[in-house]
């Protein structure tokens, strides 16, 4: 069973939509369309009456951008549920929660990002280990969620440079990210062109790629 990703390009490119029993990440630098490609999910979900957990660490997520990509805004607003924690303890306990919040009318969880609160914690807190430790229980919170319940949920995550590999990018979080989610999706940006390349799925291709540019009712093929 699978979701509409909200654009028919994308759709086709992971060959019918998110699966509804993982967690998918798509990760990038700032401004490659993480974002938008998450409020194109969160839309085409609450066209369909469902309910859409937004957890919105960094104040990203605007409401004219929601109100571009429908026919319907007043209708899909109504179904679109925000949290705005503004820092790690909020986000703790936000997901300590997020089992209790959904029901059998969520169609859909959100988090963007689930690393910009974590990082500016690791850069004042001498707890590691804990920060650490609190970010693989929201993790696994989430998994336990797609799982049982069978709701998607997709996070966006940032990234910094791997010295090792030149040109290449590693994310925040690392393992936790990469072995929680069952696909991972990563956006590059160009001054021309964004491009997602699939690096992980548990169906299709590693390294399957997209070129694609943002428009204002979601995103176009180039």
């Amino acid at each position: 069973m699978k979701i509409s990703t909200g654009s028919q390009v994308l759709n086709t490119f992971l060959n019918g939509g998110y699966e509804n029993d993982i967690l998918t990440t798509i990760y990038g630098p700032s401004g490659s369309g993480k974002t938008n490609l998450c409020l194109l999910a969160a839309v085409k979900i609450a066209e369909q009456g469902k309910k859409v957990l937004l957890i919105d660490t960094e104040g990203g997520i605007a409401v004219d951008r929601v109100q571009q990509l429908t026919n319907t805004p007043q209708e899909v607003l109504k179904n679109l549920l925000f949290f705005n924690p503004v820092n790690f303890d909020e986000q703790k306990a936000i997901f300590e929660t997020l089992r209790d919040l959904v029901n059998e009318e969520v169609g859909l969880i959100i988090v963007d990002s689930i690393s910009m609160l974590y990082r500016l914690e690791m850069g004042k807190s001498d707890e590691v280990y804990e920060v650490n430790s609190a970010l693989g229980k929201q993790i696994s919170y989430l998994v336990e969620i797609a799982r049982r319940r069978k709701i998607p949920v997709l996070i966006t995550n940032q990234v910094y440079s791997d010295f090792d590999k030149r040109g290449f990018v590693k994310m925040v979080g690392g393992d936790f990210l990469k072995y929680g989610s069952k696909c991972l999706i990563e956006l590059c940006r160009t001054e021309d062109e964004r491009k997602l390349v699939l690096r992980k799925h548990r169906s299709l291709p590693e390294g399957k790629e997209l070129l694609f540019k943002i428009i204002s009712k979601g995103i176009e093929e180039i």
